[in-house]
This record gives structure tokens, C-alpha cells and sequence, in this order.
């Protein structure tokens, strides 16, 4: 058995709703339908990765991102894991890791408008094509991005080689994440937006990051 790592976006939250830009923790909570959205995909990864009854299958960590929406996320997954394998309250734990929250939005935190996204999108598409130079003014740079998200990638690669570590972090940075762990297209990666509580799923297989495979990016069809 091939380890992997799923990486689940968050549920929905009150800036998402607003189309704002929350970045900094610990950042908003989630709606109504963003908690049902956690226990919907719960239950979806209890199958995904063959949980049942008396059994977690392949799942051996669940990791959360310190933003609350994350944690809220996580643990409402985790309960709802629980419930498919009947192992009790709290068996299937949740690891709360710094480095793995969102890609930071600088000067335009909290803005909606179009500039504002405009601005953002801009740089993160130079993220996503390796441009180390791109940063947005009081945010980071990508080697800044990339020298908090890999290593715990890299740790949980290195710990679970023989199962499933679900990850739950943010849209932006999964993406560029797994883009640069896997060699994906980067035009790929930026058209193929991350919907709350969808996952990518990456296989290490013992190879360095940057070489590992991607099995499974959201509901799309993989790059050829």
C-alpha cells in the first residue's frame, strides 16, 4: 500500500460568502453550510479511503491548518469518520500544524472588490509558474510560501508511507502546493479552481518533492 496525501479545503466561511479576502489567522468561521459541507466530506473520505466499521482503513493523521476554519473543518470531518467506524469520540484525531494556512494577501486583506482580487490573482499566477520574484506588498514571496507548506508535506510523506494523511488547508495554497510538489501545469492549476471541501490528492512513493504523483485534483479530469 502507497501512502498519500489528501489535501481538503476548508469549508464555506462568512468571507467567502463576501468574497473577501481572509488570509491572516485566525480568520472567519464557517457557515452553516460550510459545516455541512465537513461532514459531507467526512463521510466521502471514510470511503475514499476505505474506513468502515471497526476500522480507519488507509486514514493515519488528520492534519488542520491554524485558522479556525480549518480546525472547525477537520474536527467536524473527524466526527463524522467516527461515526462510519464506530471506534469512538475522538479516535480519529486532529493535528493542528503551523505553516500550512493560506497564502497571504498583504495590503489586500479583508478587500472584495475587483482590483483588489485582480491584484492577488496576478501574483499567485506567478506562484503557480515558479516566479520567486512575485510578491504581493506586506504578503510573501513563493520561497517564503514554499519554506513553511513542504517541509510538513515533506514530514508526513516521510511518516505515512503506507496510508492516508488528510490535510486540511486553503484553496490558494494547495494548489500552488501541489502544483510545484508534482510538476502539474500550471496553467492547470490556476483554471482548475478548488471548490470548499474538495481535495487533491498527491503520492509521494518515496520520491523527492517535486516528483510525486498526482492522483487526483478536485472533481476535474487530470492533466494529460
Amino acid at each position: 500500500m502507497t501512502g498519500r496525501i489528501i489535501l481538503l479545503r476548508h469549508g464555506q466561511t462568512t468571507s467567502n460568502v463576501t468574497h473577501k479576502l481572509d488570509t491572516r489567522v485566525p480568520g472567519a468561521e464557517l457557515t452553516e453550510n460550510g459545516r455541512e459541507q465537513a461532514y459531507q466530506v467526512g463521510l466521502e473520505l471514510a470511503e475514499y479511503c476505505g474506513a468502515r466499521r471497526g476500522s480507519m482503513g488507509r486514514i493515519q493523521a488528520i492534519v488542520s491548518s491554524v485558522a479556525l476554519r480549518a480546525q472547525q473543518t477537520a474536527m467536524i470531518a473527524a466526527s463524522a469518520i467516527e461515526e462510519v467506524t464506530d471506534l469512538g469520540h475522538r479516535s480519529a484525531g486532529v493535528d493542528v500544524r503551523w505553516g500550512i494556512h493560506e497564502l497571504q494577501a498583504g495590503i489586500y486583506e479583508m478587500m472584495n472588490d475587483h482590483d483588489a482580487h485582480r491584484a492577488y490573482a496576478e501574483v499567485t499566477f506567478g506562484w503557480f509558474h515558479g516566479d520567486r520574484q512575485a510578491t504581493i506588498p506586506d504578503g510573501e514571496n513563493l520561497d517564503g510560501i514554499l519554506a513553511r507548506y513542504q517541509p510538513v508535506l515533506e514530514e508526513l510523506a516521510e511518516t505515512h508511507t503506507d496510508g492516508d494523511a488528510i490535510v486540511v488547508s486553503h484553496g490558494g495554497i494547495i494548489r500552488v502546493a501541489a502544483t510545484h510538489a508534482t510538476g502539474t501545469d500550471a496553467q492547470y492549476a490556476m483554471d482548475s479552481y478548488l471548490p470548499n471541501c474538495r481535495f487533491i490528492t498527491l503520492v509521494p512513493n518515496g520520491r523527492p518533492f517535486g516528483q510525486w504523483e498526482l492522483e487526483r485534483w478536485a472533481d476535474y479530469d487530470l492533466p494529460e
